[in-house]
């Protein structure tokens, strides 16, 4: 790439980043931000009711989804739907710059209703089944999005409501083409590198039922050598991320319905009153609180 085109490309990042400064996170049913982090350890597992698109322009090495995990190159695009836990690994905390576009289901309903085609949309829904979980846009696909994206914030800070619904059909319409023809490819899961990765693959597949002691018998390595491994690479001890991937899939039951009882059993926690006090230590709110939320959710929808 020579000096001219990433001279180019850097100045469509800081133009995202300057409007994105001059504006609040909106909670709404659209978000499209650039975020930046400095914390060199790996983000919790997590989930969301909304579609998210996360495009890692730099610094992001792998991504976790359910029990999945895939390498995460500069310029992969990611279509992660509603209710499926996640996270990524960050290779390079100084330089670790992603946008995310977050996108309420019951908005994208609404979407759907104002265009001919009522399957324009479908493609948010099959990433990771009949359509891969990702693509990597090349350079000028990369210069295009971010154009889109710097394009969006700008009409956001108008609060021009009509022609910021137009250009996200144009933004959702651009993500659709770069998947086009990918029908029924298959993004291959890569290894894990790190102890700590290793050690979280194996917690996706038994997070019910395991504790340190297994994981690091699993491994074929020292508890106590994988349990400083694990503190150094990611920030967190062992077991304390055991108990949020259980608290991640106990607010995944908890907004399908799922009772507080059978949520508790269902994600590995044996004695319900612990599994409210816990829950509650690592979100702030009860299992209750999830629950009306949801029921509000739905009726409002």
């Amino acid at each position: 790439m020579t000096k001219r085109e990433t001279t180019k490309i850097t100045d469509s990042v800081e133009s995202i980043r300057a409007a994105n400064r001059m504006r609040d996170y909106p909670q709404d049913d659209v978000s499209v931000y650039l975020k930046e982090y400095r914390n060199p350890y790996m983000i919790t597992p997590h989930l969301h009711t909304e579609y998210e698109i996360y495009y890692n322009i730099s610094g992001g090495k792998g991504f976790f989804i359910d029990d999945h995990y895939y390498d995460c190159n500069p310029h992969d695009l990611f279509i992660i739907r509603k209710m499926h836990i996640h996270r990524v690994a960050v290779g390079d905390p100084d330089n670790y710059v992603r946008c995310v576009i977050s996108i309420d289901s019951a908005f994208i309903d609404k979407l759907r209703l104002l265009i001919s085609d009522r399957t324009a949309l479908d493609f948010l829904d099959a990433a990771g089944d009949t359509l891969p979980v990702k693509v990597h846009l090349e350079k000028e696909d990369h210069e295009k999005y971010l154009m889109h994206i710097k394009e969006y914030l700008r009409l956001e800070q108008a609060k021009n409501s009509l022609l910021l619904t137009s250009k996200l059909f144009e933004l959702l319409a651009f993500i659709k083409y770069v998947y086009r023809g990918k029908e029924g490819v298959v993004v291959p899961e890569s290894e894990p590198e790190l102890w700590s990765e290793k050690a979280i693959r194996y917690i996706e597949r038994n997070f019910r039922e395991c504790q340190a002691a297994e994981v690091a018998h699993a491994l074929n390595i020292n508890e106590n050598y994988l349990s400083r491994l694990f503190k150094n690479e990611t920030g967190t001890s062992l077991n304390n991320y055991i108990i949020q991937r259980r608290i991640a899939e106990a607010k995944k039951l908890l907004y399908n319905g799922v009772s507080v009882k059978d949520t508790c059993t269902s994600s590995g926690f044996n004695d319900c009153s612990n599994f409210i006090r816990t829950f509650k230590k690592f979100t702030g709110m009860s299992p209750g609180t999830i629950k009306k939320q949801q029921r509000s959710f739905d009726e409002q929808h």
